[in-house]
């Protein structure tokens, strides 16, 4: 069976995914529907690429390195004289998994940083001029959430964060206070060991999680959209219902986003 094309995969599943938005064949016509979703595929695709250039190439390339080492010392006429056991020679490996972690992380801050602005944009075209508030102090003033903070509110960023904190400030001891749940047990002594399945499992989860952020962000600004006293959102509410229809359905859209920040 041929191999699916992993470009194709990614844009038919986030077509999949956008399909179930109302009028969303609207959006590809739309110039900004059209960069918003680009936009989507750029990010997903960029942290997949990573997540598949450390499993597919950097690891198996540092675990050949410590294979043609051994055999070299095996043979080597000063092996009596160097003392490397099996651990001590797949630290290459483990070195890359955590230097992975730190990247993955950088990927997401930039991604954080970028998609607020994005919304934004694509917002301010549903607003009467001077009515819309930029997503970000919408978010503090409305949620006492910042978005750069929302780090430890998911499972994911917040142990991709912690780990690369090690690597950074630690040396890739497990001793960043306050050590993460999953690591109470760990030997403060040893540095931090991921295998290559956890790491893509824990990558895979971020990018869920990516898509998670972006529905919530979705949310928060329809939640200002339906607040505003002359949105259309409101106006076709107040047609043949009460007030308290409305606020109902604000309402709803702020227990979802609760829910998707865990809050």
């Amino acid at each position: 069976m041929k191999k699916q094309n992993s470009i194709d995969l990614l844009v038919d599943n986030l077509a999949s995914q956008f399909s179930n938005i109302k009028n969303f064949e609207l959006t590809q016509n739309d110039p900004m529907g059209n960069k918003f979703f680009n936009f989507i595929v750029k990010h997903s695709s960029e942290l997949e690429a990573f997540k598949n250039l450390f499993v597919h190439y950097y690891l198996p390339a540092s675990i050949k390195s410590s294979q043609d080492f051994s055999r070299e010392l095996k043979f080597s006429k000063y092996k009596s004289l160097i003392k490397i056991n099996a651990d001590e020679l797949k630290e290459n490996y483990f070195e890359t998994i955590r230097l992975g972690y730190v990247g993955a992380f950088h990927k997401y801050e930039t991604y954080i940083k970028s998609i607020s602005k994005i919304m934004d944009e694509f917002f301010l075209d549903l607003f009467d001029e001077n009515d819309y508030q930029n997503i970000e102090p919408y978010l503090k003033e409305n949620f006492n959430l910042e978005l750069k903070k929302t780090i430890n509110n998911f499972p994911a960023s917040e142990k991709i964060n912690w780990i690369a904190n090690c690597v950074k400030h630690y040396d890739g001891y497990p001793v960043k206070q306050p050590v993460l749940h999953s690591f109470n047990t760990a030997d403060k002594n040893e540095k931090i060991k991921i295998e290559a399945k956890e790491f893509r499992e824990d990558l895979d989860d971020l990018i869920r999680q990516n898509q998670t952020l972006l529905s919530a962000l979705f949310l928060v600004g329809f939640h200002q959209f339906a607040g505003q006293e002359q949105s259309n959102i409101k106006e076709q509410l107040s047609e043949g219902k009460t007030e308290e229809d409305v606020k109902a359905v604000r309402s709803k859209l702020e227990e979802s986003i609760k829910f998707l920040f865990n809050i």
